[in-house]
């Protein structure tokens, strides 16, 4: 058993936040699946969104916020994340991020940054590191982590299940209620399962866009977090809501990469093969429309012609500031032979954010006690029905923040006897062979069926497929030694039932779940949450 006050699951900004500030009342074990770089964090290119310029206001980024969201969203949870953004885009500054500044001569005063312009925003309102964001960031957050004596690191580490009264042998009666104790953690060196115990256990581990074939997510992202809390007990909340990014790049190889928002928020421009424009069509702000707009646009302009990409035009942006502002861009374009200072970008959307997870509160609070969850494996009611650009990282770090300065990080915990895991010595290769193609099926059938479009029909079709998966993937995880690659089948099938689930009962189109089969939003009877 390894003993520690704190349990953080994932290592993007939203499990490094609350490690670092809980350290101060305690030891910390943050366990991450791969190494601490991947998750999404250090794949956002755009920014994080906050009021940084004299001329914006909270209530203008309050309102876009709210407006993107399909007016779903919880105006109190709003302004509250959105007014403390300035001053947690600081504490970045001070743990070392390296925002691109306005004039270099001058330090990393809040005034000094440079701004930008994503989907759906009024106003100029992205801080950034050139389009590596994220990633500066998690050079910051993990520099402070690994320099600091009460934070230990466990890389290769998949948690498995969370340590609750479903585990423990209840001899002198129940225990009320769910309550979380750690979770059981498998090192992937040796496939040995530990105990990891702690007073509190933070879900800090991202979405699941992996549920999709075409998705700009790293591997890692199966949406475990959800998938254990669902197991334990939690309330997922707006399911059906998956942000589908309107630009990733599109390859005859099914190679992706994401194509920054902020590009367009320089000026590129979204072009059909033959050269026209077509967002002006379907919204005020053209290419600068909200995400779910702009996905569903050029969705149904390459259905219409029978096409597979569409281009983003970047070639009358200035060619230094192009390739200044976008390194890692041009970087990756180049390694296809596309100099986008001259020529246009392939794209197509592609499957990128969960507005939906586990029901929180803005601390990250969960109805499991002593469990938090923060980023985007949370719902706080932020995003309502569809994110607004660079709000992601926004809202991990508001709520990671108060989830670590909670009052009840302090609370003494009584633990019961936790027992050790039941794993079965034989992992059957040969049964694996065959099953382990459902993680693919699984992937095709949501491309196909639970897309940026959707029909009840198809949605119920790719529900009986997936619930057979889920039942033969099950079943063997019952039967044979863990092992990752069949946890993270079984939790691709776990968030694609929730996710069909929850889009089936909500018979109306509202920002990033559009049906064809009710194609108008109904405010009378659908402006509200779906909780399973």
């Amino acid at each position: 058993m390894r003993d520690y006050d704190f349990l953080v699951l994932g290592s993007g900004i939203a499990g490094l936040v609350y490690a670092l500030q809980v350290s101060n009342f305690g030891k910390v074990a943050v366990v991450t699946k791969r190494s601490l770089y991947d998750c999404n964090t250090d794949y956002a290119q755009g920014g994080i969104a906050a009021v940084l310029d004299s001329s914006d206001t909270f209530a203008g980024h309050c309102a876009d916020t709210y407006a993107a969201g399909a007016e779903l969203g919880k105006m109190n949870v709003i302004r509250q994340i959105i007014t403390e953004g300035p001053k947690l885009i600081q504490y970045l500054i001070d743990l070392g991020t390296d925002f691109t500044l306005r004039d270099d001569t001058y330090d990393h005063r809040l005034e000094n940054l440079s701004l930008t312009r994503e989907g759906g925003h009024t106003h100029r309102r992205v801080a950034y590191a050139n389009d590596s964001t994220g990633h500066q960031i998690m050079l910051a957050l993990i520099a402070r982590c690994r320099e600091n004596a009460n934070i230990d690191i466990f890389e290769n580490s998949i948690a498995i299940d969370l340590i609750t009264q479903h585990h423990i042998v209840q001899d002198d009666g129940f225990v009320p209620g769910i309550s979380c104790w750690g979770a059981y953690v498998m090192d992937e060196s040796t496939n040995e399962v530990h105990i990891f115990r702690a007073r509190k256990t933070m879900l800090a581990t991202g979405g699941a866009a992996r549920i999709y074939a075409h998705n700009t997510n790293p591997a890692v992202s199966t949406g475990d977090g959800m998938a254990m809390a669902r197991l334990a007990g939690a309330r997922l909340a707006n399911m059906e809501f998956i942000q589908f990014h309107p630009t990733a790049f599109w390859s005859p190889g099914g190679e992706t990469f994401l194509i920054s928002e902020a590009l367009r928020g320089e000026g590129a421009v979204l072009r059909l093969a033959d050269g026209s424009s077509f967002m002006e069509n379907y919204h005020p702000q053209g290419s600068l429309a909200p995400r779910d707009i702009v996905s569903r646009a050029i969705d149904a302009e390459l259905k219409k012609r029978g096409e597979k990409f569409c281009w983003l035009d970047a070639t009358k942006i200035d060619s230094e500031e192009l390739r200044s502002h976008f390194p890692y861009i041009d970087s990756r374009l180049r390694e296809y032979g596309i100099d986008f200072t001259k020529q246009p970008i392939p794209v197509s959307p592609a499957a990128h954010y969960f507005c939906g997870g586990v029901l929180s509160t803005i601390d990250g609070l969960t109805d499991i006690h002593n469990l938090f969850a923060a980023g985007e494996v949370a719902c706080t009611g932020l995003h309502g029905a569809n994110r607004l650009a660079s709000n992601s990282l926004l809202e991990a770090l508001v709520i990671a923040y108060h989830a670590g300065n909670h009052p009840s990080n302090r609370e003494d915990v009584a633990f019961p006897v936790i027992p050790p895991w039941k794993q079965r010595e034989e992992f059957n290769e040969n049964e694996w062979v065959v099953i382990s193609h459902n993680r693919e099926i699984i992937g095709t059938i949501m491309d196909g069926y639970v897309g940026i479009r959707r029909s009840r029909r198809l949605l119920k079709y790719a529900l009986s497929r997936i619930e057979n998966i889920y039942t033969e993937v099950n079943n063997f995880y019952q039967h044979n030694a863990v092992r990752r690659e069949v946890v993270e089948t079984r939790n691709l099938a776990i968030i694609a039932i929730a996710v069909i689930r929850s889009a089936l009962m909500r018979r109306e189109s509202r920002g990033a779940h559009f049906l064809i089969d009710e194609p108008g939003r109904n405010d009378a009877l659908y402006k509200i949450d779906t909780i399973i």
